[in-house]
């Protein structure tokens, strides 16, 4: 009963949200990818103007709306489900109760471990971008999501002298250090440095407000639906021998 009840409420709650945010992307990011795209497809005629094979995507318009909020609903549930179970553990085991105001507390630390803390050290990127190596960065964003988050956890939830051994943690991702691009910055196109930096700010906005959409939908759904289900699960009692 409570694992069905917190993937249905991850659904519904991820498809609002995920419409939400796909189609708020489309006056935000969306007209900065696709002028950088412009960039990127210009720059590839010129290295190799007889290469003609590329890769499916949407065409633009309503082909290209459509599969953009399909992405944003998908992944809206599943970071729906992650803030859930978030919940749920602080609940059964430090018996902090969620509500839809306390969501907002929520979405806002998600927004900080999920986003903030990788951009300190991996920008959103443009099409056309310098980038390093995609498995180095795909690394270090799950280790430093890992490492912040566990941090921020001690912090909240846990007693004593172990908040300040989590505080420690914290630089540990950014001492070892993000993996840098091949290509200098400078090298890059001026227009296309102004659209990426237009580019970081937008994709801030709008994952702030995915996650405060989130953590108050969640925080809800928490109060309504899951908590009874919590506080009536049955406890297994150890037998004794």
């Amino acid at each position: 009963m409570l694992f069905r009840r917190l993937i249905l409420c991850a659904v519904a709650i991820g498809v609002v949200a995920g419409v939400v945010l796909g189609l708020a992307e489309q006056v935000t990011t969306a007209p900065l990818i696709e002028a950088a795209e412009q960039y990127e497809v210009a720059d590839h005629a010129a290295a190799d103007h007889h290469h003609h094979d590329h890769a499916w995507a949407p065409a633009d318009g309503g082909q290209r709306v459509f599969f953009t909020v399909v992405a944003s609903v998908g992944v809206a549930i599943g970071f729906a489900l992650m803030l859930l179970v978030a919940m749920s553990l602080a609940r059964v085991l430090h018996g902090r109760p969620a509500t839809a105001l306390r969501g907002l507390v929520w979405g806002g630390g998600a927004f900080g471990v999920v986003f903030l803390a990788p951009a300190l050290g991996l920008v959103p990127e443009l099409p056309g971008a310098a980038a390093a190596d995609l498995t180095a960065r795909q690394l270090w964003w799950v280790a430093t999501v890992g490492v912040v988050g566990l941090s921020l956890w001690i912090v909240v939830f846990m007693p004593g002298r172990i908040k300040w051994a989590a505080l420690l943690l914290l630089p540990l991702p950014y001492l070892y250090g993000a993996p840098l691009p091949s290509a200098e910055p400078g090298s890059m196109n001026p227009a296309l440095v102004t659209l990426h930096q237009q580019f970081v700010w937008a994709t801030a906005g709008t994952n702030l407000l995915l996650w405060l959409i989130l953590g108050v939908l969640s925080g809800g759904a928490m109060q309504r639906w899951i908590d009874p289900a919590l506080v009536n699960a049955p406890r297994r009692v150890p037998a004794r021998a």
